[in-house]
């Protein structure tokens, strides 16, 4: 349990920096993958500001939380508010707009773990010492 809020932070820091270095240096196969397609020349800067630079930003916040230690509890708060933006607009998509499929089903119940996770995180911060090692 001790360590429990570091392996949060550090695995997510490194899908955020993937996704950020794959949407940087290969859009179109990121796009590909997650089944979109870039219709116009302007889609492709929207996409990587967000997949790429977004991502990549997220990556080097939880840098700095990993690094110092008292940026953690906002890094989990930050996280899990993250999550649950990601859970709210994929049901909202899945039961108005296109119906449920395997991949997103799949895909909202990570985040639902992942921000039952950074809400445990944040709540076991508050209480712990800052030498506890969260």
């Amino acid at each position: 349990m001790k360590y429990l809020g570091r392996v949060y932070l550090t695995l997510n820091l490194l899908v955020f920096a993937s996704i950020g270095l794959w949407a940087l240096f290969k859009p179109e196969s990121l796009a590909a993958s997650i089944n979109l397609s870039f219709v116009t020349p302007s889609a492709l800067p929207e996409f990587t500001a967000t997949y790429g630079g977004l991502m990549l930003a997220i990556a080097v916040m939880l840098l700095v939380a990993l690094a110092m230690r008292p940026h953690r509890r906002v890094a989990y708060a930050a996280l899990s508010l993250s999550y649950i933006g990601f859970a709210a607009g994929r049901l909202y998509g899945m039961l108005i707009l296109s119906g449920f499929d395997q991949r997103n089903i799949l895909f909202f119940a990570v985040e639902v773990v992942l921000v039952l996770w950074g809400l445990y995180c944040y709540r076991e911060s508050r209480w712990l010492p800052l030498q506890h090692g969260h």
